[in-house]
């Protein structure tokens, strides 16, 4: 397990470890990506979610895959249909409430590459709502 700290610039500070054992290319990929300086949006028409692209060359690989996603998980979604194509988004999501992840063609899998302190997680789904 990698521990990270996520700051949002309203002073939302939050501690999450990530799952190597479950997702160990994935999280490679994101650490050697830190730090990320990025804007989060709110993704309520797909769920309790806000997420954010983030730039990245790998295309990670299905890894801890799920479409059943709990409050305080860190996931990792592109279109997974899409494995050559040079300008797709690669999005990193943190769930503020149980949910099946979800866009405009269905049910979509993510990896689940870690989870939201326990401590934090009160203050994960207010911020959420404000988003």
């Amino acid at each position: 397990m990698s521990k990270i700290k996520i700051t949002f610039e309203n002073d939302y500070i939050f501690y999450a470890e990530l799952d190597q054992a479950k997702a160990n290319k994935t999280v490679e990929i994101l650490l050697e990506s830190l730090p990320l300086e990025c804007q989060f949006f709110q993704s309520r028409w797909s769920g309790r979610e806000i997420n954010t692209n983030i730039n990245i060359d790998e295309f990670p690989p299905k890894e801890n895959q799920s479409i059943y996603v709990s409050i305080g998980d860190i996931c990792y979604w592109r279109d997974w249909r899409e494995e050559v194509e040079k300008n797709i988004n690669h999005v990193l999501a943190i769930y503020y409430g149980p949910e099946m992840a979800r866009s405009h063609v269905g049910n979509e899998p993510v990896n689940i590459i870690g989870k939201i302190d326990h401590k934090g997680l009160e203050e994960i789904i207010k911020l959420g709502e404000i988003v």
